[in-house]
């Protein structure tokens, strides 16, 4: 998650849609007051290569704690911003003014395709907490939801807060719109999180009928919202 008072932006990062790639290149612009949320190790190389800025003021102020914040502070330490937080969280942890009145963006991408790029950074990449075994019908079924739609970071009461939407199967040109509409100079978007998926097939071979279904159930907001549809090549 990126927000940046200068440019009066706020970046919501989604899940597997390049949003570390976009978070990287957005760090470039944010000065010493602005929020910056952690990544991953090996991002944080790439970040520090290009000289951007990395991970700041992302520690929650203490006068943002209510009485069940002190009870996670007990167990889990001081709170923090972290880059996936979904909005409903953020209104509790930023200044209302901010989140009001900066310009937020996204980046969503089709639920089907999606899951599939989850999955197999799930099994193949860093996380320890699936079996790399484990089966994509298995994953779908017993994963958080939270994995798999990627609504709930950006929805609030079943309503989005999002200014601009980024489509990921046109990010390229949606990121040139995006950077002149805030006001930013054009910036190419670094490779971050390449390399977990080795099976290059198009994603509907992996599905069946029962996990097309699911998926259209689960992200059912996002698929109704943005047309999308299930891209079947199997036949």
């Amino acid at each position: 998650m990126i927000l940046s008072h200068e440019h009066r932006f706020i970046f919501l990062k989604t899940r597997k849609t390049a949003g570390t790639s976009i978070e990287i290149a957005l760090s470039k612009f944010c000065g010493d007051k602005d929020i910056i949320t952690r990544i991953t190790k090996q991002d944080e190389v790439l970040r520090s290569q290009l000289g951007f800025r990395g991970p700041q003021n992302f520690l929650v102020r203490a006068s943002k704690y209510d009485i069940l914040d002190i009870l996670r502070i007990v167990r889990d330490g001081r709170l923090r911003i972290n880059n996936h937080d979904p909005a409903s969280l953020l209104t509790k942890y930023i200044d209302k003014e901010n989140f009001e009145e900066y310009h937020k963006f996204t980046v969503v991408r089709n639920p089907w395709d999606m899951a599939v790029s989850m999955y197999y950074w799930q099994v193949n990449g860093p996380s320890e907490e699936f079996s790399k075994t484990m089966s994509f019908k298995d994953f779908i079924n017993y994963c958080p939801r939270e994995l798999l739609d990627n609504s709930l970071i950006y929805l609030i009461d079943g309503e989005s807060i999002i200014d601009t939407f980024i489509k990921f199967e046109n990010l390229a040109n949606d990121w040139k719109a995006l950077v002149n509409l805030i006001g930013l100079e054009e910036l190419e978007l670094p490779r971050a999180k390449s390399g977990t998926r080795k099976d290059k097939r198009h994603y509907s071979m992996i599905y069946d009928d029962e996990d097309v279904e699911f998926i259209r159930s689960l992200c059912s907001w996002e698929i109704e919202n943005f047309g999308y549809e299930f891209d079947d090549k199997r036949v």
